[in-house]
């Protein structure tokens, strides 16, 4: 169990905690788009609202790694969740592209404010020869929200409109802001010469390197799928629900095998082939969502594509987890977030033109070239460093 010691305990916080911020921040996902069009936003438009979100998330993602490996993780878990909690509850209050995209991108500064510290804390308190399951373990908190974001979205949606939304969503990441006040401090704090030490440590490791760029790869199904399926769900007229019931199986298929894959990641230890080939199937999958009518076809490759991505990113993690140590793990992670939010970022924004210009097939078959693409270059980055497997 997680929980049985005093580090598992710290551990089921986290997860915890993960659960609560993610449902809420994914609540918007299927409803943000939707919102901003029944406003007037054009495609373009909708994707640049997205695209403030994760730009300012991936150019604030390492400044914030940074700032928890010197100051410790709890300042910035806390503060990316009271970010996240107040944006929210501000969504609602404004319908125009801009104050959207500058309320939007303002979230996109707590999300990676959270995501680096909390799962720099995972790393800190993963026993050793334990730390797939650790991420396994964190991640399957982060997938179940994920899943069940979208659809308790489109619920809420339903019942009260897309206002009471983004409210709800703004009340259950408060509840996740009460919960973690007293979290423990982990973390290293470092004087001026090491922290040098340490960007110049990253600048040299090839293994950081490939997995921040295979993270950039796999993000891009996920931010095209996220931004624009709600749009091209629509037009084959699927109701919100059944919109973010598409989104949540995605997610919750790439949840249920989060703990085997970390099990099994533990016991191999391979991490390269299930990198490399989980992106080349993904890229597929990605190419195939245009194609499909009926929504039970949309579940089958919602699922497929969850399972592909769940053994990829938990050897991401794993990966990364292993190629750093407690003083540069803040750091790494906040690349890592920044790579997150730049394969999410560049999809939502870089589609919108795409799909007004060409269409769904041609815009959904250059993500999926470009996620292909990005795992042959990861791969052969990860040959130039020591000891591939």
């Amino acid at each position: 169990m997680i929980a049985d010691n005093p580090a598992g305990r710290v551990l089921a916080l986290a997860c915890v905690l993960t659960f609560l911020h993610y449902t809420g921040a994914y609540m918007r996902v299927p409803i943000l788009p939707l919102y901003a069009s029944l406003h007037g936003a054009t495609p373009t438009d909708v994707g640049l609202i997205v695209g403030a979100h994760t730009a300012l998330a991936a150019l604030s993602a390492i400044p914030f790694g940074y700032a928890a490996d010197r100051w410790g993780r709890r300042a910035l878990l806390l503060g990316g969740m009271t970010l996240s909690a107040a944006t929210s509850l501000l969504l609602p209050l404004v319908e125009g592209p801009l104050a959207l995209a500058a309320i939007y991108g303002a979230a996109g500064l707590g999300v990676a404010a959270f995501t680096p510290a909390l799962m720099s804390l995972v790393g800190d308190v993963a026993a050793p020869g334990t730390i797939a399951r650790a991420y396994a373990w964190y991640t399957t908190a982060l997938f179940t929200a994920f899943g069940l974001g979208p659809i308790l979205g489109g619920w809420v949606t339903g019942l009260g409109g897309h206002r009471a939304a983004f409210v709800v969503a703004g009340a259950i990441i408060a509840t996740a802001l009460a919960l973690g006040a007293p979290l423990p401090e982990t973390g290293a704090r470092r004087g001026r010469g090491a922290r040098a030490a340490a960007f110049d440590e990253l600048r040299r490791n090839r293994r950081v390197w490939a997995v921040w760029i295979a993270t950039i790869a796999g993000l891009a199904p996920s931010g095209a799928i996220l931004t624009f399926f709600p749009l091209l769900g629509r037009e084959r007229g699927f109701t919100p629900l059944v919109i973010g019931l598409i989104l949540g199986v995605l997610s919750f298929a790439n949840t249920i095998v989060r703990l085997p894959a970390g099990w099994l990641l533990d016991r191999t230890r391979a991490r390269r082939p299930w990198i490399v080939g989980g992106l080349l199937l993904a890229a597929l999958g990605t190419a195939l969502v245009p194609h499909l009518r009926a929504p039970g076809d949309f579940l089958v490759l919602g699922a497929a594509l969850g399972v592909v991505l769940a053994v990829t990113f938990v050897a991401i993690g794993a990966a990364l987890g292993e190629a750093t140590g407690p003083a540069t793990r803040g750091l790494a992670l906040g690349g890592y977030s920044t790579a997150i939010y730049t394969g999410f970022g560049l999809a939502s924004v870089g589609l919108g033109p795409l799909v007004t210009h060409w269409g769904w097939a041609p815009a959904f078959a250059l993500i999926g070239g470009a996620t292909a693409l990005g795992a042959l270059v990861a791969a052969v980055v990860w040959d130039a460093s020591s000891g591939s497997v």
